[in-house]
């Protein structure tokens, strides 16, 4: 059985940090500007993160204090640090934002991490000033897809409606050829499975979009059974989703999300507006071979030089 922890594994709404502990903030010394990251410590992507955010930012006239919101003393840290007033707060996963939107300050916020579907109500009122989300649009993801798989045009994708996010019409705008591209709805994990066998005959590969609601302890074992038994290849979205039996993943290069959230808060450092919503700048794509190999899909890895082949 696929645990929950093993499928969901880089999924942002609970996103944490493993291999970071304690709370590493001190004095910011003359004009040095602080800058506050807040995080949970739990899972592997978050602390590529925010280790590339580190040596980005870290250094010259920046000051980086760590406070974790796993913490049994993170109400005390938290309040401590916005005491000290820091220039910029940066709240890495859905679980830190909602932990820094709890507290005033005057701080730029700084959200990193998470799922544009995932926002908390805090920053459609006008309390984060600028993200840097995990959401890799669709286009990104068709044209990586077709350079590992250039015979495989077509591609099918689960959308869940109750999501919020991007409509049908404007996923299908971003597709490069609009007319090989299929979209289902799928309101809930009881219809995953149906919904994803009427791709079959119809696509090449079936895009799964980061979704805590569809995909599960429950649903994850029978469709990377139905994928195998029906040859209908799922996308996953992350390393774990690969490993689950997931024919191809395509994911967001955690340290290069970090990366691109410091750049964000130096911008922020400055005066003026850096108000901006970023999608990744860097992805990751990966294949498991021996799933493609059950399903009789050829790669070619030379061609692909950068591709992370899961033997």
């Amino acid at each position: 059985m696929v645990s929950r922890r093993a499928i969901l594994i880089g999924l942002p709404a609970a996103l944490g940090c493993q291999g970071l502990s304690g709370n590493l903030s001190g004095s910011a010394a003359g004009g040095t500007k602080r800058v506050a990251v807040v995080f949970p410590s739990a899972l592997e992507p978050c602390a590529q993160a925010v280790e590339g955010l580190r040596s980005r930012l870290s250094g010259g006239d920046v000051a980086v204090d760590l406070v974790d919101v796993s913490q049994a003393t993170f109400a005390v840290d938290a309040d401590r640090e916005i005491a000290r007033r820091p220039a910029a707060i940066v709240a890495v996963g859905s679980d830190a934002v909602r932990a820094v939107l709890a507290r005033e300050s005057q701080a730029k916020t700084i959200s990193s991490m998470t799922l544009e579907a995932d926002r908390a109500a805090g920053l459609q009122a006008g309390r984060v000033t600028a993200a840097v989300y995990l959401d890799i649009p669709i286009r990104t993801l068709i044209v990586e897809l077709r350079k590992v798989f250039p015979q495989k045009a077509r591609v099918g994708v689960i959308r869940n409606p109750g999501r919020g996010g991007e409509t049908a019409s404007q996923i299908r705008s971003q597709a490069p050829e609009p007319a090989l591209l299929e979209i289902a709805d799928c309101a809930s994990a009881d219809e995953l499975l149906p919904v994803f066998l009427a791709f079959r005959k119809k696509v090449d590969f079936v895009i799964c979009l980061p979704d805590g609601s569809l995909y599960n302890s429950a649903t994850a074992r029978p469709l990377i059974m139905a994928s195998l038994e029906n040859r209908l290849p799922i996308v996953g979205f992350s390393p774990a989703f690969l490993r689950a039996g997931a024919a191809a993943a395509i994911y967001p290069d955690y340290r290069g999300i970090g990366q691109q959230t410091a750049d964000v808060v130096r911008r922020c450092l400055e005066p003026g507006d850096c108000a901006s919503r970023e999608t990744p700048r860097k992805v990751d794509v990966a294949v498991n071979a021996k799933v493609l190999r059950m399903l009789g899909i050829d790669f070619q890895p030379a061609a692909n030089p950068d591709l992370v082949i899961l033997r």
